[in-house]
């Protein structure tokens, strides 16, 4: 695997959290938002349901995103380590059961351990302590 197709996989890796994050900081901003305009008049003005609205539409718009990208990943990896014809069966089930239910988590210490850590044949790294 090239460094080039390494580095846009942990780019596309890491990307559901990111994606996660902005989303949260969306989501506080709304409310932080809704909140001074609420307490700065006594009415609330004309556009307050729009601007909950769309705060809310980012939020989960963003977190939708999150969601397929780490699906994608996820589905790419498990194929990855079933293909991977030097890792044993036993293994295998351990990084798929890891994959299935370790979600951010899971993605990226695979990336460490499986991805980064080859050749440019495909082959993983092995260090031999003696």
């Amino acid at each position: 695997m090239s460094k080039s197709k390494k580095i846009w996989l942990g780019i596309f890796t890491f990307s559901p959290l990111i994606v996660t994050i902005l989303a949260i900081i969306a989501f506080i901003g709304t409310f932080i938002t809704v909140i001074a305009t609420a307490s700065s008049q006594q009415n609330p003005p004309d556009g307050f349901p729009e601007l909950f609205i769309g705060g809310f539409f980012t939020f989960f718009i963003l977190i939708l995103l999150a969601s397929l990208a780490d699906l994608g990943i996820t589905i790419y990896y498990i194929i990855d380590i079933v293909r991977d014809e030097n890792v044993d069966e036993t293994e295998k089930i351990i990084w798929i059961l890891a994959l299935f239910f370790g979600s951010f988590i899971s993605t990226a210490v695979y990336y460490f351990v499986r991805i980064w850590k080859r050749k440019e044949g495909g082959v993983l790294i092995n260090k031999k302590v003696e």
